[in-house]
């Protein structure tokens, strides 16, 4: 695949030819005379670089002229475009608890899979690209559901649900939202927050399942006029058990609320980890929030957050399993009595691994997701060092204008396989999405980012120009240095998924690296971090 890849590129760097990109990136290539590659290192950087750009600017030309769903005016322009289903939080953050606030927390989860013949060949899997046939779930191994909290100090309440899934875009979000508009405004809800596992062993919550020539060859004038029929990756009835799980779970955490107390501690996870990309940059804890209700009789609450793929059966099979998120819920259950919830966290190229935990091979097919699961558990009972956080509880979020670059994501948006909010921008597509902060106990932040985020971004470690194929450096203050609090945890693909969100510096080529072909623009970065800091900036 690698080499059919490198031989179109090729090709269509010498049809292209020589274009007037391709001066300006090699001379910079070779003036870089302290560079950690070498002289043919930097000359394939750079060919690599302008065939990206070729692709790009393709990609560009065959969005204008191929029909889809902005034709018939379906994307608003940005001019038009206005907010919905939008929960701010606070402008500003309140320096102290209330004299009355006390922690009061609730928790919910339901399975997708009720009612549901997830085997009948009509439910594609997410996890990989399928060019021809949606690869659809041939076993069930376990459950797809999903877990909600609710948090609240007295004054202000958050929801939180964790989808067993490869992503949610924001428009989803929006439909939870828009059938718990009621409920929220009659209990006092601030915040109503939605995020994704990121499991590639699931039924397809994304859109991006869908096998894309039957996709690209209907969809672009269907999609213009109707919206059943179109080739997608995402099934109605299984989005719509979504929906309904996911309102219902929310509701039932609100009503479950009780009051308590509220502790966080964090445990090395690094055994089960592995950075796939160079430099190997990220949190080796797993944190936990550890509720204690007043109620004797009333089980803990954990909501745990690590960095950690969930691709324990492999990146595209055909076998529908929470992976080791469910066992993890499951081993906390029944050894420590407690209620778990999992957020996934800063992961990008971050992997579960098995190789220094002990793997019991008897139980087949989910041997490895267990084994993760389980090591996490342990992980986390063998915290002996915690802090408790008074109740104060503060939450802020923003929208954020991302120009799209990468033509993929451009072409999803326009044909229906995404539901992301885009707008029309000029001669281009912005997708709006949203980033929050939220802090508890006026010590512990917790960003709420809408993708795959490089943890150099939030915790220093990125390349250096030396380093960079570009041959930039990366100058932006690490987002847990810029929110101030004693520590920063990152709540990822949460309220929307715009793919992978890397350095600026670190960008490498479409053909050389998964990241880079999921990121919907290789600006990400830098816009939520200006983001982020205008935020904090101004909430404090």
């Amino acid at each position: 695949m690698t080499k059919t890849k490198r031989v179109l590129s090729l090709a269509l760097a010498l049809l292209l030819a020589f274009s007037c990109f391709a001066a300006p990136v090699f001379a910079a290539g070779a003036e870089q005379t302290d560079s950690a590659y070498s002289v043919s290192e930097r000359l394939e950087h750079g060919f690599y670089q302008v065939v990206d750009k070729l692709i790009r600017l393709l990609g560009r030309f065959l969005n204008m002229v191929i029909p889809g769903k902005d034709w018939a005016g379906k994307i608003p322009s940005l001019r038009s475009y206005t907010p919905e289903q939008f929960y701010p939080g606070k402008d500003r953050f309140d320096a102290a608890p209330a004299p009355d606030a006390e922690w009061s927390m609730g928790y919910a989860a339901r399975s997708f899979l009720d009612g549901i013949d997830a085997t009948d060949g009509t439910y594609f899997m997410a996890g990989s690209l399928e060019a021809f046939k949606g690869r659809a779930a041939v076993k069930v191994l376990d459950d797809q559901g999903v877990v909600s909290w609710a948090l609240s100090d007295g004054d202000t309440t958050v929801t939180f649900s964790s989808v067993d899934g490869f992503g949610l875009t924001r428009g989803d979000v929006r439909e939870i939202r828009a059938r718990l508009a009621d409920f929220a405004a009659e209990n006092g809800i601030d915040s109503i927050n939605v995020g994704a596992l990121h499991q590639h062993s699931g039924i397809d919550t994304l859109g991006l399942g869908a096998p894309l020539v039957p996709a690209v060859l209907k969809n672009p004038w269907a999609s213009m006029f109707y919206e059943d029929g179109l080739v997608q990756g995402k099934n109605p009835a299984f989005m719509e058990a979504l929906y309904t799980a996911v309102t219902e779970s929310v509701i039932e955490a609100v009503e479950d609320m009780t009051a308590g107390q509220l502790y966080y501690g964090s445990a090395d996870a690094s055994a089960v980890m592995h950075d796939k990309r160079d430099p190997a940059v990220f949190d080796p804890d797993i944190v936990r929030l550890r509720f204690v209700p007043d109620d004797a009789s009333r089980t803990e609450i954990w909501v745990t957050e690590a960095g950690i793929h969930p691709v324990s059966l492999g990146a595209g099979g055909d076998q529908v399993s929470g992976d080791f998120p469910y066992y993890l819920r499951e081993y906390v259950a029944e050894n420590d009595g407690a209620r778990l919830a999992f957020i996934q966290g800063a992961e990008l190229a971050i992997t579960n691994t098995v190789e220094s935990v002990p793997v019991d091979e008897t139980k087949g097919d989910v041997a490895r997701a267990a084994a993760v699961g389980e090591a996490l558990g342990r992980a986390l009972e063998g915290i002996t060092e915690e802090k408790a956080l008074p109740a104060l509880l503060n939450v802020s979020i923003r929208e954020v204008k991302v120009p799209v670059d990468n033509p993929v994501h451009t072409l999803a948006g326009r044909e229906a396989l995404l539901s992301s909010v885009f707008v029309r921008d000029g001669l281009g597509y912005d997708v709006i999405t949203e980033l929050g902060y939220m802090e508890l106990g006026g010590t512990l932040g917790v960003v709420t980012v809408p993708g795959e985020i490089d943890p150099a971004i939030l915790f220093g470690g990125a390349i250096s120009a030396q380093e960079s194929w570009t041959g930039e450096s990366w100058d932006y203050t690490p987002w847990a240095e810029t929110c101030g609090a004693e520590r920063l945890v990152c709540f990822g693909l949460c309220n929307d998924q715009i793919g992978y969100i890397l350095c600026g510096n670190d960008i490498r080529s479409m053909l050389t690296e998964n990241e880079e072909i999921n990121a919907v623009s290789v600006n990400s970065a830098a816009v939520l971090t200006q983001a982020f800091e205008a935020l904090i900036k101004e909430v404090k």
